[in-house]
């Protein structure tokens, strides 16, 4: 008899195996390249420009009195699951301008409860994000990206094919109280996943999974951030390389986890999450997000532990992408 653990590991391992064989072991990708080989930066968290690794501002301080050993390998706590059931879309033509950004301030919701009651176990303040919804027709000035001529911040249209988080931008989070440190969301971008059109790719198997993923993987920068300014990391202590998106995706599985505890996340959301993988994975001579394979292993060690052996847990994303964070000095 296969347990409720075992049925997970199975259905996950059986979905991305079969995707990622079929996309990276044949050699083709969902990514349009240019004539040039190169991959366009047009994937959710793939940009190279909106860099979503913590960035702090010089004069930030640690919050609160945070202890690094309160969390260590072996006494760091499982992410807790939240008692509410994960909302469904119910996205369709007639109500995609109201349904996509409420489902996505639901999904915020979700990860703040989630991640807000493992930061309160271990005393370490309130991770909440600022958020911001770009509404279609609207923009968004960001402090992570420059222009190339005079470096002011460039406007974000809603039709962005990106989603990031932005360590300097100072937005409400969902409590309506200014946070610096944001997730950034174009909302017709979202919108379009419905119609299998994934951050500019065309995929054929899309869902509500499709974007809550890729919410979580932003969510994941922001619990990064969070962890580091409790602490006062400092940049050379931080996940290095493809290892800060690599950390994301397998926090972002984390919660994928309790998705799968409140019977949120079964074969079809797992399938919307493996065809996710070549999209967002590095290729055509694109580096530093990892492969499709290699951010398959980082959603496995999120959501399965890494030898599927139970319920993905934070400790064993930091202990794989971001070890330095054990270090104290």
């Amino acid at each position: 008899m296969i347990d409720r653990r075992g049925s997970l590991a199975m259905r996950w391992a059986v979905s991305v195996a079969a995707v990622v064989t079929l996309t990276v072991g044949s050699g083709c990708s969902l990514i349009p390249s240019d004539d040039s080989g190169q991959a366009p930066e047009s994937s959710a968290s793939t940009s190279s420009t909106p860099s979503p690794t913590p960035s702090r501002s010089p004069d930030s301080s640690p919050s609160g009195d945070a202890d690094p050993a309160q969390c260590r390998p072996d006494d760091c706590p499982k992410l807790p699951t939240p008692t509410a059931e994960l909302m469904t879309s119910g996205v369709n033509p007639a109500n995609v301008d109201t349904a996509v950004p409420e489902y996505l301030t639901t999904l915020l919701d979700d990860l703040d409860q989630t991640w807000g009651g493992w930061f309160d176990q271990l005393g370490w303040g309130d991770p909440a994000p600022g958020r911001v919804l770009i509404e279609s027709g609207t923009s968004f000035t960001t402090e992570c990206i420059a222009g190339d001529e005079d470096s002011s911040p460039v406007p974000i249209p809603s039709d962005e094919a990106n989603a990031f988080f932005c360590g300097v931008d100072t937005e409400p989070n969902g409590q309506g109280t200014p946070t610096e440190g944001s997730v950034v969301l174009p909302v017709e971008t979202f919108a379009a996943i419905w119609d299998g059109n994934v951050f500019g790719v065309p995929s054929p198997i899309v869902g509500d999974f499709t974007a809550a993923i890729v919410v979580a993987h932003e969510y994941g920068h922001n619990v990064v951030f969070r962890m580091a300014e409790a602490f006062d990391i400092p940049d050379s202590r931080l996940p290095a390389g493809k290892n800060s998106e690599l950390i994301a995706d397998c926090l972002a599985a984390n919660w994928g986890a309790t998705a799968y505890q409140r019977d949120a996340l079964g074969a079809k959301e797992i399938l919307q999450v493996a065809s996710l993988l070549p999209i967002i994975g590095d290729t055509g001579g694109a580096s530093g997000h990892g492969s499709a394979r290699e951010r398959a292993v980082a959603l496995t060690v999120g959501l399965t532990g890494p030898q599927f052996n139970r319920q993905g847990q934070p400790v064993d994303c930091i202990e794989r992408y971001w070890p330095e964070f054990f270090e104290v000095e």
